[in-house]
């Protein structure tokens, strides 16, 4: 009997902080977003629910294949960015300044190019 009221009060407190939407959309939009959802390893309904959190967060949702990239071109960005820490250190130990200009201006060089291939991705991604 406790693990029955245990459940019943746990339904209430749970209905104060979640709210149930019915949305209805046409079936060639649900194979789609079914399709995408597949894609990604998720459920559609999660796939809907962070969607419509990223669009109400004026956020771009950004899909699993896209953020996994992502992630591996952050991990080269920070190793470039260790190795341009070690030419500075190697540049003050020999008291001959290297011009971080010119490495300052690679590596703006080097994030202008993952926007514009993460906005090219996104777009193309999208692009149904």
């Amino acid at each position: 009997m406790a693990d029955k009221e245990y459940h019943k009060q746990y339904r209430k407190e749970y209905s104060k902080k979640v709210k149930y939407l019915n949305v209805s959309i046409p079936v060639k939009t649900y194979k789609e977003m079914q399709d995408r959802a597949d894609s990604e390893g998720v459920k559609v309904t999660s796939l809907l629910r962070n969607m419509a959190i990223a669009y109400m967060q004026q956020t771009t949702y950004i899909p699993k294949e896209i953020e996994d990239e992502l992630k591996q071109l952050s991990l080269l960005i920070r190793n470039v960015a260790n190795n341009v820490n070690q030419v500075a250190h190697h540049s003050n130990v020999m008291k001959g300044m290297v011009n971080e200009n010119d490495l300052l201006a690679e590596i703006k060089k080097l994030d202008t190019m993952v926007h514009d291939y993460t906005l090219k991705k996104l777009r193309a991604y999208n692009d149904y």
